[in-house]
């Protein structure tokens, strides 16, 4: 598996705790979600997980969600205050650059949450760096809207996977049928 899709792969974790129609349910509700989903990723914090940890996992999932629905076309005035938000947390949670003989990566300068979320953001700077930021966008099914790293080679990707892309041109089928003029 390639790195661009270790890094995205965290990104859409996070972004994909969201509860949506079609049965997902919030995963960072509380202490024990976010807690469940930090060892789902594979992140480790020594600290005590708290609810201010949650309100602020939450705010910078959503931030993040805004961003990815801009990538699908689909982006609106939330785009710029998701922008402001994470220039903000940029600087709460930093990140460093480690420079090695086989490049450079950047990598959250604090642990704990803090750290947790200073990797979150350089997964996001270390897909920018690549050229690959954009390729990460929300399902365009109203019912679905699950983040997905688009893999076509044109970016034009719209669904997350093939159920989401079948459903909604099922529905546009159905709707053609319901406003074509009966002879």
């Amino acid at each position: 598996m390639s790195s661009e899709c270790v890094t995205s792969d965290l990104l859409l974790t996070l972004v994909n705790t969201r509860p949506s129609e079609n049965g997902r349910v919030d995963q960072l509700d509380d202490v024990p979600g976010l807690t469940a989903w930090l060892a789902g990723a594979g992140l480790t914090v020594s600290d005590p997980v708290t609810g201010a940890d949650v309100a602020a996992a939450r705010e910078l999932r959503d931030a993040l969600t805004d961003i990815l629905r801009v990538h699908c076309g689909c982006g609106d005035a939330s785009a710029a205050e998701a922008e402001a938000y994470l220039r903000a947390v940029a600087v709460r949670y930093p990140a460093v650059l480690r420079v090695t003989v086989d490049g450079v990566t950047a990598e959250a300068s604090q642990t704990g949450i803090p750290g947790v979320f200073g990797t979150v953001l350089a997964a996001a700077a270390d897909l920018a760096a690549r050229g690959a930021w954009p390729r990460l966008k929300l399902c365009k099914n109203p019912s679905c809207h699950a983040g997905f790293f688009d893999k076509t080679r044109n970016q034009s990707g719209q669904f997350c996977g093939a159920a989401c892309n079948s459903q909604m041109s099922m529905r546009a089928y159905r709707s053609r049928r319901r406003t074509a003029p009966t002879a």
